[in-house]
């Protein structure tokens, strides 16, 4: 663990996962409020700046972070994904391995229609409204985009938890922005999400997703038995 500078300021309630481009972007944009900074290879820069912020950086992967995080005495009540893999589906498959949790590929079918559409390597899909790099800043209005000024229609994670594909079960994580360019999930929406996969079982199909942007992945968990 390598110590910026510990904070127990009450007004601390964000968990920053990965410390590259978007989590120093974060620490900027959000000052006061980050209590830990998750990075595996923290370089100067990312420890200058947290230090300059009074928050802590944590040599760690983010996955291995998060569970002591969430089940501690003052857990974070935002989690910020900043890092180039789909937090959420990470943290899901190990939680539930002992369950026999398993990650599936996503089929194409069930996928909104979207200006873009991409499929990752590990059988997920990154999804965006937009064709084109959106700016860093984006205030992430609720109807009209703030490069075309032309209305959006309906936003992304309300798209994804209107999915109903045939033998699989939706669960849609909102990404919240806290910052322009900043999104965060709800530590307690996290969790509920976990507890309702676990508690059913079967073949999920789960994405993080904002207005604009999001990542699905596909996970297996053997069904719960029936009893009569």
């Amino acid at each position: 663990m390598i110590a910026a500078q510990k904070s127990k300021d009450a007004s601390r309630d964000i968990l920053v996962i990965g410390g590259g481009r978007f989590g120093s972007l974060a620490l900027e944009r959000l000052p006061g409020r980050v209590t830990k900074v998750v990075e595996p290879a923290p370089d100067e820069g990312l420890l200058a700046l947290a230090h300059a912020q009074g928050a802590e950086v944590v040599q760690a992967q983010g996955v291995d972070i998060l569970p002591p995080a969430l089940a501690g005495e003052r857990p974070p009540i935002w989690v910020v994904p900043a890092l180039p893999r789909h937090l959420l589906h990470d943290w899901l498959l190990s939680e539930l391995a002992p369950q026999g949790a398993r990650a599936l590929e996503v089929p194409q079918e069930p996928l909104p229609q979207v200006a873009m559409a991409m499929r990752g390597e590990e059988g997920q899909c990154f999804l965006s409204l937009a064709d084109f790099r959106c700016p860093d800043d984006c205030p992430e209005p609720p109807k009209l985009c703030t490069v075309t000024g032309k209305p959006r229609g309906a936003p992304l994670f309300q798209r994804l938890a209107e999915m109903s594909p045939p033998g699989w079960r939706v669960a849609v994580l909102r990404s919240h922005q806290l910052a322009p360019g900043v999104g965060g999930c709800l530590a307690s929406e996290m969790l509920e999400l976990k507890q309702l996969v676990q508690a059913q079982g079967g073949k999920w199909l789960v994405a993080t997703a904002c207005r604009c942007h999001g990542v699905v992945s596909g996970l297996e968990l053997p069904e719960k038995p029936h009893h009569a």
